[in-house]
């Protein structure tokens, strides 16, 4: 398992996010099964945590916890956003639902554009669920970090994988969440887009200062990260 966020000589930085022997758990017929068992790690802002592991092994239910869309049946997950920290497992359906959209930013596979919005009315969607048209301009900057500046006006459907990917990764980060969760981001592109996709990734995490995890199978993607949370099947 990686390690606690190292030590620092002075005031060291809280972790984003700090997960205390977490397991999930679901039926299988009467008798229940562990999909994960004892996970801990901690990722602080502007650091990497890779999820690493073969499919079936709960890389995906594991975001979930983290992003509050689930609660673990055993352990804990706490989110520090400076000011106070949340128990987002023991928190309501309600306050994780605010956790989610304000804090948290989601980067899928397969990308999950809105297929009847435009790429920049894909970018403000979560503006716009959180009350921050103000942010509108910066969130639309990330467009043109990302390449996709002449992309603004189009639909998904035009858009290539890679285009597609780079314009989830803005969408992710255009409400300057704390947390940035990556579920296999590279696992519909080519070996070329792959790499410019994670390459782009870390660099605007890196720029945002975000917390990323990043569930994967790929050891390129995994090398690139902080830490290596490496999950049995």
């Amino acid at each position: 398992m990686a390690a606690a966020c190292p030590e620092q000589p002075e005031q060291p930085p809280e972790c984003a996010l700090r997960v205390a022997q977490v397991g999930k758990r679901y039926l299988d017929g009467d008798a229940p099964r562990w999909v994960l068992r004892n996970v801990s790690f901690n990722v602080r802002a502007g650091r990497t945590v890779a999820l690493w592991g073969p499919s079936g092994t709960g890389k995906s239910t594991l975001l979930n916890l983290l992003g509050g869309i689930a609660r673990p049946d055993a352990g804990e997950i706490t989110f520090n956003d400076g000011d106070e920290a949340l128990v987002v497992s023991a928190a309501s359906q309600g306050r994780r639902t605010r956790y989610r959209r304000r804090h948290v930013g989601f980067v899928f596979q397969f990308f999950n554009l809105v297929p009847t919005l435009t790429v920049a009315e894909n970018v403000l969607l979560p503006l716009e669920l959180n009350g921050l048209a103000a942010d509108r301009e910066h969130a639309l900057a990330r467009l043109d970090e990302l390449g996709l500046a002449h992309c603004r006006e189009r639909f998904p459907a035009t858009l290539s994988g890679g285009e597609q990917q780079r314009a989830a990764i803005a969408r992710a980060l255009g409400h300057g969440p704390r947390v940035l969760l990556a579920d296999e981001p590279t696992g519909n592109l080519d070996a070329a887009n792959a790499r410019r996709v994670t390459a782009l990734l870390w660099e605007q995490a890196e720029r945002a200062g975000c917390a990323l995890v990043v569930a994967t199978h790929n050891e390129s993607v995994a090398e690139r990260a902080d830490e290596v949370v490496s999950l049995a099947v």
